[in-house]
């Protein structure tokens, strides 16, 4: 990873680049998500597969992250900082990262479940969860697209670009804290209930340990694969529940 910039804070442009790229970014994951459902949706009516079925929801869910690659490429392209974020074949020291970052995630979401029930804090209500309470199989589905899309798109758009750009106005450890803060913020529709702020707080700090890592490794590929393993996880988690092989 590149040592931190150090650009004149005085200068409005430094803001502008970090603030106005990151702002930019987000916009376009939002509308291409948008676009690539809006695009898929005939597809999807178009093989037959049922409206609301477990199927069609996962497969909305891929057509969305699609929107997310197609977005944080372009924005790359555009303007030609295609070597911004750094991808490589994994080294052992990367493996060794993906190790450490994988059990501070599970960890930290451990402890912070552990935590929450004994100070009686409920956690908010999952859009996901909700999704597959009446069709378990739903969680299987989404368990390829978090591994192939989710992980890989997110972690591009939050770690490799807006981390990025923060990094090079302010310098690594605010790098690391606002891009968390714009990947919980923007998971705000991902939940709801009165445990809306614990649940973001959590993800706000998973955030900061997948940014941590990519920081350390220099490639984004680590905190992808540890994003789409633990929320392989978690909907295998989910699925056990679901279908009372373990007890919810």
């Amino acid at each position: 990873m590149a040592s931190d910039a150090h650009p004149s804070l005085r200068d409005p442009r430094t803001h502008i680049r970090a603030l106005g790229g990151a702002f930019v970014v987000v916009a376009l994951v939002v509308l291409l998500a948008s676009v690539a459902v809006a695009l898929g949706i005939p597809l999807l009516d178009a093989a037959g597969i049922a409206r609301g079925s477990a199927l069609r929801l996962a497969l909305r869910s891929a057509f969305q992250f699609v929107g997310f690659g197609v977005a944080g490429v372009g924005f790359l392209l555009v303007t030609d900082r295609i070597g911004f974020v750094p991808v490589r074949w994994p080294t052992r020291e990367d493996l060794k990262w993906f190790g450490v970052g994988f059990a501070g995630l599970l960890g930290l979401y451990v402890i912070a479940t552990a935590v929450f029930g004994a100070l009686g804090i409920s956690g908010a209500e999952s859009a996901i969860v909700e999704q597959g309470a009446d069709q378990p199989v739903y969680f299987l589905f989404l368990i390829p697209v978090t591994v192939l899309l989710v992980g890989p798109t997110e972690e591009l758009i939050f770690r490799g670009i807006v981390q990025g750009l923060f990094r090079e106005a302010y310098g690594t450890p605010v790098a690391i804290a606002a891009a968390s803060a714009v990947f919980a913020a923007v998971h705000v529709s991902s939940y709801s209930g009165e445990g809306l702020i614990a649940t973001l707080a959590v993800v706000l700090l998973l955030g900061g340990v997948l940014g941590v890592v990519y920081e350390k490794c220099g490639n984004l590929v680590v905190p992808a694969a540890i994003h789409g393993l633990f929320n392989t996880v978690q909907f295998a988690a989910a699925y056990a529940a679901a279908t009372g092989l373990v007890g919810s």
